[in-house]
């Protein structure tokens, strides 16, 4: 897994495959809160009057990007409840591998730049 030339799109960890199997997985599971597209509630970067957060975007805009793979995949399974965060957790509803095909869905939003910054990062 190495990164790419200025020239060239970075070789990212998960298949196509992967990527269409978590597409439908995270229209059902997560785009009611993170968008389609996954950019995030409406002002996801502004505090509730309770002090929790908006759904931040998945697209690369928001913090994801910072996170390791199992991260973002003990994420998706645990929920988020960092940062004043309220999502839920879905180790009961999908399985590791379906895990995984989510991430990679929504890391199919991120650009190139934001993807290598990611691997330099956090990354695997």
């Amino acid at each position: 897994f190495g990164c790419a030339t200025s020239n060239e799109a970075p070789k990212r960890w998960y298949t196509q495959e992967q990527a269409a199997a978590g597409s439908p997985l995270y229209m059902k599971y997560c785009a009611g809160c993170h968008g389609d597209n996954g950019q995030g509630g409406k002002n996801w970067d502004r505090s509730n009057k309770d002090g929790s957060y908006p759904p931040q975007p998945l697209n690369g805009l928001g913090h994801s990007w910072h996170h390791s793979l199992s991260s973002l995949q003990n994420t998706v399974a645990k929920g988020g409840t960092h940062s004043g965060a309220v999502m839920p957790g879905f180790e009961d509803v999908l399985d590791a591998q379906q895990r995984k095909a989510v991430v990679a869905a929504f890391q199919e939003f991120w650009s190139d730049k934001v993807y290598t910054a990611w691997m330099k990062r956090a990354g695997l």
